[in-house]
């Protein structure tokens, strides 16, 4: 039989379950994709489940089931390291922060300041710079967060 006719069979499912879930960007052609790659591996784990369309069905959907929610998982632990990563930082690193009460002017000499910050920095620290604005972990990293900070210490934002 070929593949394009088993996965007709359990189009339905996929779609179904796209109804149930969302994981970020993925559009109806992602869904379609992801079915079909597992649909793959479940006839290559399983020849000969495609005779028995029962077991198909109940196979697919409990496989490709588990994987939605292993994406979903994954969305969700990605969201919640990057809310705490910035709850983290708000004590440490304050000039992340995208304050809208700052005013322009004061926004504009704070990017100002990180910038002549970063220009007054050997080549080697000039990646710990941007790891330390990309919340990274590196050695070295409170040194210069304090001094940055004492950088910083005559801007009035």
């Amino acid at each position: 039989m070929r593949f394009e006719r088993i996965y007709a069979k359990v189009t339905g499912i996929v779609h179904k379950t796209r109804k149930e879930y969302y994981i970020q960007l993925w559009e109806q052609s992602d869904w379609d994709q992801e079915g079909m790659i597992i649909l793959s591996r479940l006839l290559l784990e399983c020849p000969g489940i495609e005779e028995r369309e029962e077991d198909l069905y109940r196979y697919f959907k409990t496989k490709f089931r588990n994987y939605v929610l292993d994406m979903v998982r994954k969305q969700e632990s990605y969201k919640r390291r990057i809310n705490r990563q910035a709850y983290e930082e708000v004590g440490t690193i304050a000039h992340k922060l995208h304050i809208r009460e700052m005013a322009m002017e004061d926004r504009l000499i704070l990017r100002d300041m990180l910038s002549q910050y970063r220009s007054q920095l050997p080549e080697s620290l000039k990646e710990h710079y941007d790891k330390l604005l990309g919340g990274e972990q590196f050695k070295g990293r409170k040194e210069m967060i304090r001094d940055l900070k004492s950088y910083l210490k005559d801007f009035k934002g």
